[in-house]
């Protein structure tokens, strides 16, 4: 169970981690991180903060706000919706979303067998959507913040945590979108010149299910934007209003 003060102190300690993202890694209780995506006219800012009660201690309370570009003109399938998922690999150079590869999976369970909302638990880790729905397409683009618990997402362990891998929103099978998963105070927006982290930054730990690493170098990411910590701001004030408390267990 998450105490509100610790949440509090997290979300803080969050807005004033430095730009050196190792600091940010190594810094207790786990850091609250979020994707933030701008790219190819479509803009959205996904949130996840640590809870303590998932799979292995593990669990995050997830907030997606798409403020643009998922419209139903540009849906393959409007009547679908487009699929997201946590990849296992960071944005590649350029906004490159295949850099990525495929999905989070430390389970070994693939991405054959079709995920049971109602067995998350037998679903990929990265699978998203397909444990907590799409994100259905609207007339205007931009779809209302949503917000659910995942038990199963994961913090730490060099194969299963989220931080440092990326989000990717699918339109029918193709990846239209992409943003890394880091802490916001190094956060950088997708489709800006510094989307692509470097080789001194970030290095693969061995086989492609292992986290990035990320080395003592300054990060250089730009900063994230207003949106984003408004968000996160408007998160911790509905938790000390009491509003998020049945969500979040405290």
């Amino acid at each position: 169970m998450m105490h509100k003060s610790t949440f509090l102190l997290t979300v803080l300690a969050t807005l004033s981690c430095s730009s050196s993202l190792a600091q940010c890694q190594l810094a207790t209780p786990p850091q609250i991180l979020s994707t933030v995506i701008d790219m190819n006219g479509i803009e959205a800012t996904f949130i996840f903060a640590p809870q303590t009660n998932g799979r292995g201690g593990g669990g995050a309370q997830v907030l997606i706000e798409v403020q643009k570009g998922l419209s139903k003109s540009f849906a393959i399938s409007p009547t679908k919706g487009f699929e997201y998922h946590i990849h296992i690999k960071p944005v590649g150079p350029d906004n490159d979303c295949i850099a990525t590869g495929g999905h989070l999976d430390p389970e070994s369970i693939g991405a054959t067998a079709k995920c049971n909302p109602a067995k998350p638990e037998k679903c990929q880790e990265g699978d998203l959507s397909g444990k907590h729905g799409e994100l259905k397409a609207t007339e205007s683009g931009s779809i209302p913040t949503m917000s659910y618990v995942d038990h199963l997402l994961q913090f730490t362990g060099e194969s299963s945590t989220i931080v440092g891998r990326s989000v990717v929103i699918h339109n029918n099978g193709t990846r239209v979108a992409c943003g890394d998963i880091l802490p916001v105070a190094a956060q950088r927006v997708s489709g800006s010149n510094n989307n692509s982290t470097s080789k001194d930054q970030i290095t693969e730990a061995g086989s492609d299910s292992k986290a990035p690493l990320y080395t003592n170098g300054a990060c250089s990411n730009r900063a994230v934007g207003g949106s984003t910590v408004m968000m996160m701001m408007m998160m911790a004030g509905a938790l000390a209003a009491g509003v998020l408390g049945g969500v979040l267990g405290v």
